[in-house]
């Protein structure tokens, strides 16, 4: 295992493999032996999740990750001790370019609206596949369940962090301060967020599932998953009470 401070170096742009790392700075101070690594790290994470999105969860096997990356069974050990913890890397890095999309938000926005507009912004495909991918995963496979599970409660407190920095009052502040909530409106905010998410995953699921099986056209489009998230964070605005959902919710959950 290498150290967690190889992952701060970016990939330089090469293909490792047969995977195709995206560019980054060659001036961010690593050393070509580092940098190599964090390449060769970062192939073997994309190709775990490349063959759980091809070929599902089951069929994960350090073989088959090392052969999509091009390199051998050994080095995949020398990065990771087993094929969970490649795949946990996947969710990792999930969560942290999910948590890097609500940093970037504007600071005095609603922070529902901020989650809102990371999970439903159209131009970004990337993250609404791998969201799908993990969710098809995690749904299919109670070993791969858990894995996540574990990854989500991590985020979770991640979450709590970033909701705090929006909500509480910081040191920079009047004493006097009236904060906009308390450390349990803020644990439980979090939760709420992680739970509602959860439930679009399900609906989405079953109602792709529901479609094919029954022969009509399946739900399974980017649009169709933006829907369900947004149905289900305006659950959470409302506070679960379906006679204050919006338009927008109602009109945005998926019919067949």
């Amino acid at each position: 295992m290498h150290r967690r401070a190889d992952l701060h170096c970016g990939a330089s742009g090469r293909t490792v493999g047969r995977v195709n790392l995206p560019p980054a700075s060659t001036s961010d101070g690593c050393s070509l032996r580092t940098r190599k690594r964090a390449e060769t790290r970062s192939a073997l994470v994309q190709a775990a999740y490349a063959h759980v999105r091809d070929a599902g969860f089951d069929g994960l096997t350090a073989e088959a990750v090392a052969d999509r990356a091009g390199v051998s069974r050994r080095t995949f050990f020398n990065y990771f001790p087993s094929v969970e913890s490649v795949l946990t890397a996947s969710v990792t890095e999930f969560f942290a370019s999910l948590g890097g999309r609500l940093e970037g938000r504007p600071v005095d926005e609603d922070v529902l609206d901020s989650a809102l507009a990371v999970v439903t912004d159209p131009g970004d495909g990337d993250l609404l596949e791998r969201i799908g991918v993990l969710a098809a995963a995690g749904e299919a496979s109670p070993h791969a369940r858990g894995l996540i599970l574990v990854e989500v409660h991590t985020w979770l407190d991640w979450l709590e962090g970033w909701l705090r920095r929006r909500l509480l009052p910081d040191d920079s502040l009047p004493a006097d301060t009236e904060p906009l909530a308390t450390e349990l409106y803020v644990a439980t905010l979090a939760s709420s967020l992680v739970a509602a998410a959860e439930a679009a995953f399900r609906v989405w699921l079953r109602e792709s599932a529901t479609a094919t099986h029954s022969g009509r056209p399946a739900s399974d489009d980017p649009a169709s998953l933006r829907a369900c998230f947004a149905a289900a964070i305006d659950h959470v605005r409302t506070g679960v009470d379906p006679r204050r959902a919006t338009l927008s919710a109602t009109l945005s959950t998926p019919r067949h």
